[in-house]
């Protein structure tokens, strides 16, 4: 709160938009210092809301988010967990990312640039974990099967991401998740559970990756032959 008060948030957003910053360590930080000062906090989105009140503004924030999504899925990450929390109406940043499409597409994206980055897999997971809990896991896997296909790449992203989560699962085997529960505020055991439940290698589950695999593979080889 002391923070907000000082401006923080505001010069946050000024050097984002308005600066012209291209400096890939300065966004990060900035993105990073930005989604801590905006995670659950109403308050901050209102002001949020204040500073970017046009469509250009929103937009050029926007696409500096887009533009290296490894250095900001850390915002990304704290404005999905607050999307559980917060009236997602009064802010245009909230809206803009309870729609459904809208997190896919951030889903898609995240899942594409991991290679191995934690932060980012955890970023994913969080979106995938908001699915769960909305009872939308199996329409979340869908659809990114049907953006495979799309692609022209079936099977390749729903593998990578089994990958990823089997990684996931060794990473986290031993380590202290201490940090990833109270950054999150979700227990970890239901990270482990969304994790099993998205490995789980039965494939008539509709909320295993191996379900959608396994059929896209058939798909894919049809249109390959096309």
């Amino acid at each position: 709160v002391f923070l907000l008060k000082r401006g923080l948030l505001e010069h946050i957003l000024f050097s984002i938009i308005d600066s012209g910053c291209t400096s890939r360590d300065m966004l990060q930080s900035y993105f990073d210092l930005l989604g801590e000062l905006m995670k659950f906090n109403i308050d901050a989105f209102k002001r949020f809301n204040k500073y970017v009140y046009t469509e250009e503004k929103f937009q050029t924030f926007m696409t500096q988010i887009n533009s290296s999504l490894v250095d900001s899925n850390m915002l990304v990450r704290c404005i999905i967990l607050s999307l559980d929390r917060l009236e997602s109406g009064r802010c245009s940043l909230l809206s803009y990312m309870a729609c459904v499409e809208n997190r896919q597409a951030f889903l898609f994206r995240l899942v594409n640039v991991i290679n191995e980055n934690v932060s980012c897999l955890n970023t994913s997971l969080v979106v995938l974990m908001l699915a769960r809990r909305r009872d939308k896991l199996a329409f979340c896997l869908n659809a990114l099967r049907e953006e495979e296909y799309a692609e022209k790449y079936p099977g390749c992203l729903l593998n990578n991401l089994h990958n990823l989560l089997c990684f996931w699962q060794r990473h986290y085997l031993n380590k202290d998740s201490t940090c990833l529960e109270n950054s999150s505020c979700i227990s970890f055991t239901y990270w482990k559970e969304t994790v099993s439940v998205l490995l789980d290698s039965d494939p008539t589950s509709l909320c295993a990756i191996a379900s959608y695999i396994e059929t896209y593979m058939d798909l894919g080889k049809d249109f390959l032959e096309v």
